[in-house]
């Protein structure tokens, strides 16, 4: 989590990081010519480039400092750590600001509510539910009773994630009131007076405090009233009266779903614009492109690309690396799949989970290794699948009704039941069902048995294969080239396995490798 592109290096960024995957082939970078294929034919002039990595040049690789908020809007793209990054630590503790301030970043978000007897603390919700497992309500409840809890994110994060203390907004305060930007909101907006005096004993912190509410919040004008810098955000639902409220916060806040239009208009507001909530690589570049200078990221290391693509998962270690995401990113937790032993389950509802850790895929050929199985036995409709060579790591829509859910990009997609059998598809843009490429029929799949699967993407098409006990191996082939993204995802479900239940379904051993210049052809 914590390698840093320094150590990675530039080039290392540029293909998939493949430790002895080339043998023949090393030298080969995505775009290269096949001098070894002779015969095969390249991708076709429509081909979709495979995308590369390099770090972020406008955050630091190292921590630095002081930082102050005319720093950070002089930078062109900048960054603060929603949540403390809770994609990657347990949200709002100091674990997870201290981590994403040494990852380079000058600005912290930061959410604070008062316990009953004054305390100010650091959470996003007034109750502890669902990041404590304890249902109190922080306003009823005395500090000594709150100083107990452990912010408990292994739901989101992964079962090996430590619990970690709620702090106080003091000793936030002192580590980083002087020395770095903060984003600080009155979530219960209640707090004003208690915060602002807390505030006066950090002489400079108007140059280092940032006001946060919704737009409409009557405390912006308490806030200017202080002096400090206000950011007002709106919600999806109140993007359509922005310019009610707009004049009245310095920095203004868009849900990154916004629409292009409503985006543009705050944009052309001249005021600094700041998206939120960032957890993909797909957000920050279509924010970048309306205009939005600010990304509020819940997923530092990944969207920062601070992180080389892996080349085998790591759910054995319990933990959900940077970049892994499920469907809905903000589902409070709920969609998140489940690690079980070495495997990631899903649950009967259908979904799916972007495997950004080991993206973008940059060889001019390579294959994906899974295993699966349904571990309650695999009667009845029960499928899943993977999408594959796709453009970005926007979320591939899981399956949904009988016509079938139109796909947000374009690629690849296979679909797996549960006797083996594989039905390879082209999704297009805007298309529902995936058009179908080849099939093969499977059978003699054990009744709750791992089987392998594997994918391979080559300059002539593409190839999906299934293994069972025994060494049966089964294929579906197409020469299509349409698409060759670097990003994938797996998928659990279909629009039968919804109607009746559904089933769940576990991955693990998941894997990526180059292919030789002997494998090219795919023969």
């Amino acid at each position: 989590m914590k390698a840093s592109a320094a150590a990675f290096g530039r080039r290392g960024f540029l293909a998939l990081a493949v430790q002895g995957a080339f043998a023949a082939g090393s030298a080969l970078v995505a775009g290269t010519a096949l001098s070894g294929c002779r015969g095969c034919p390249q991708p076709g002039a429509t081909a979709t480039s495979v995308p590369t990595l390099a770090p972020v040049s406008d955050v630091p690789l190292q921590p630095g400092g002081p930082y102050t908020i005319k720093d950070l809007l002089s930078t062109k793209t900048f960054y603060i750590a929603h949540r403390g990054s809770g994609d990657n630590w347990p949200e709002h503790t100091m674990r997870a600001y201290s981590e994403s301030v040494a990852l380079g970043l000058k600005a912290i978000e930061v959410s604070v509510w008062a316990s009953s007897d004054g305390v100010l603390l650091c959470h996003h919700d007034a109750g502890t539910l669902r990041t404590s497992g304890q249902d109190l309500q922080i306003p009823a409840t005395p500090y000594a009773e709150l100083a107990k809890l452990r912010v408990d994110a292994r739901a989101w994060l992964g079962p090996a994630t430590p619990l970690e203390p709620m702090p106080r907004l003091r000793d936030v305060l002192n580590a980083y009131a002087r020395s770095h930007v903060i984003f600080l909101e009155d979530k219960g907006g209640t707090n004003a007076d208690a915060i602002f005096t807390m505030l006066q004993d950090y002489p400079d912190s108007r140059q280092h405090i940032v006001w946060k509410q919704p737009a409409m919040s009557p405390g912006h004008l308490y806030a200017r009233q202080w002096g400090y810098t206000t950011w007002g955000y709106f919600t999806s639902k109140e993007l359509d009266r922005a310019a009610d409220f707009q004049d009245r916060v310095d920095l203004l806040g868009v849900p990154t779903l916004g629409t292009e239009a409503q985006i543009r208009q705050l944009v052309a507001t001249g005021k600094p614009v700041i998206g939120w909530e960032v957890h993909r690589r797909w957000e920050r570049d279509r924010l970048q492109r309306l205009g939005v200078r600010g990304m509020m990221c819940s997923n530092v290391p990944y969207v920062l690309q601070r992180v080389a693509p892996a080349t085998s998962d790591t759910l054995g270690e319990g933990t959900r690396p940077a970049g892994d995401l499920p469907w809905n990113a903000d589902s409070d937790w709920t969609e998140q799949p489940a690690f079980v032993d070495d495997a990631l389950r899903f649950a009967a509802a259908a979904g799916s989970y972007t495997v950004g850790s080991m993206a973008p895929l940059a060889a001019p050929g390579w294959r994906l290794d899974v295993e699966l199985r349904w571990p309650e036995g695999t009667s009845g409709a029960r499928r899943a699948g993977i999408a594959f060579a796709l453009g970005d790591d926007s979320p591939v829509a899981p399956p949904s009704d009988g016509a079938g859910q139109a796909a947000t990009q374009g690629g690849y997609r296979l679909d797996i039941a549960a006797d083996g059998s594989l039905d390879l598809g082209r999704a297009d843009k805007g298309r529902g069902r995936p058009a179908p490429l080849a099939s093969a029929a499977g059978g003699g799949i054990g009744d709750g048995r791992w089987f392998r699967v594997r994918v391979e993407m080559a300059p002539v098409g593409v190839r999906a294969s299934a293994s069972a006990d025994g060494g049966r191996t089964w294929s579906a082939q197409s020469n299509d080239t349409a698409f060759r993204g670097g990003y994938f995802a797996l998928l659990a479900g279909n629009a039968s396995s919804v109607v009746d239940g559904g089933a769940p379904v576990e991955f693990r051993k998941i894997a990526v490798t180059a292919l030789s210049q002997q494998e090219m052809c795919l023969t």
